[in-house]
């Protein structure tokens, strides 16, 4: 097999310009969305706190955070009257965040949206649960550096799972034989790189032990169909394209992670946990055990208190929670029950006032 140069890319800051709409045909909104990200460029993206342009990190378009991002920016841009909409009385049945258009960016993950929230390049984005509080309080991979004192927790969402998709023709059948596998690791920025290096760790690996090609898994799938690459990883809800995509063919299978290896990394790590994606969820693949975290909203200090509570009420309306349901198995798991499930890092204002609004106790 030829060797597979590694492709070490920058990490990249995200940019108005960088907003994919990828749903937005099916949601019929695209060139509405496209347009506010156009002017929003162009004027420096302004906040206003009646009206204007949301912009939500997500993570690249294989992913999950791509989809659910696209499906919480279409809850807050839809506004529609009628009963469906309403949690309760929620200002007065309205779906959608009047004179607010919400987009999905696209991204290179948790690292990367956490670092655009503090720069003030985005209002909003999924972040992993770690990652949150890492980067906030300057710890792990963040420490030394300046703390991200801007984020600002809005609501856990669902738990992501650690993929690790494996061509079966390269006969793998255990993370502790990758030594001199091609490997591809996810790009810097991305919070599935974080976890790898440190399930290497685990495993008594180190990145010099393999040929790592930093690519996103949506680039990293025609390589492995090629026999190019050994394995990728993804950290993402399940079920996520591009290991969907990797599995139909019969080509690459799911490698679990043991339970010795799990346990090492969430003594060091209380973010994670120990659980198993489910049996078919993916082609002819049984329950694979693996590494669990959390994947959350979060927000920019500085973001209006009415607009993330406007958002929320949106989310969870009655139309809301039926447009994340229908919208990925994933949007089913984010339930209002779980919201503050995980928290580590301050809770927006704006976040609070919703939560207390509807009984919920907010430490």
């Amino acid at each position: 097999m030829p060797r597979l140069p590694s492709s070490r890319m920058p990490n990249k800051r995200m940019t108005p310009r960088q907003v994919s709409v990828g749903l937005a045909g099916a949601f019929g909104a695209g060139l509405l969305l496209l347009a506010a990200s156009q002017a929003a460029s162009a004027q420096g993206a302004p906040v206003s706190q009646n009206g204007g342009l949301l912009r939500i990190g997500t993570g690249g378009q294989s992913g999950t955070y791509f989809p659910i991002g696209n499906l919480i920016a279409r809850t807050v841009s839809e506004t529609q009257i009628g009963a469906d909409c309403a949690m309760g009385d929620a200002r007065n049945g309205r779906c959608g965040v009047p004179g607010l258009v919400a987009v999905a960016q696209t991204s290179n993950g948790s690292v990367a949206n956490a670092a655009a929230l503090q720069n003030g390049e985005i209002e909003m984005a999924l972040v992993q649960a770690d990652i949150a509080d890492w980067a906030f309080n300057a710890r792990e991979i963040f420490a030394g550096k300046p703390p991200q004192d801007r984020l600002r927790f809005v609501a856990h969402l669902y738990s992501e799972a650690m993929h690790v998709v494996v061509r079966r023709a390269a006969k793998i059948s255990s993370i502790g034989d990758l030594r001199g596998r091609a490997v591809a690791m996810d790009e810097p920025g991305s919070g599935t790189l974080v976890h790898v290096r440190n399930l290497l760790g685990a495993y008594k690996l180190s990145e010099s032990d393999l040929r790592p090609v930093y690519i996103k898994p949506d680039m990293a799938l025609p390589r492995l169909q090629a026999g190019q690459l050994d394995l990728f990883f993804i950290v993402a809800g399940w079920p996520t394209r591009a290991v969907s995509d990797a599995m139909a063919g019969g080509v690459a299978s799911l490698l679990a992670i043991d339970a010795d290896a799990a346990n090492r990394l969430i003594r060091q790590n209380p973010f994670l946990s120990y659980g198993s994606i489910p049996a078919d969820t993916y082609a002819d693949q049984p329950e694979v055990p693996t590494l669990m975290v959390g994947a959350q909203l979060i927000a920019r200090a500085d973001l209006p208190g009415d607009r993330v509570q406007a958002v929320l009420e949106a989310m969870w309306s009655r139309r809301g929670t039926a447009l994340l349901a229908a919208g990925h198995p994933r949007g089913a798991d984010i339930r209002f029950d779980d919201a503050l499930t995980g928290r580590s890092i301050p809770l927006h204002p704006g976040a609070e006032r919703f939560y207390r609004a509807r009984g919920r106790t907010v430490h």
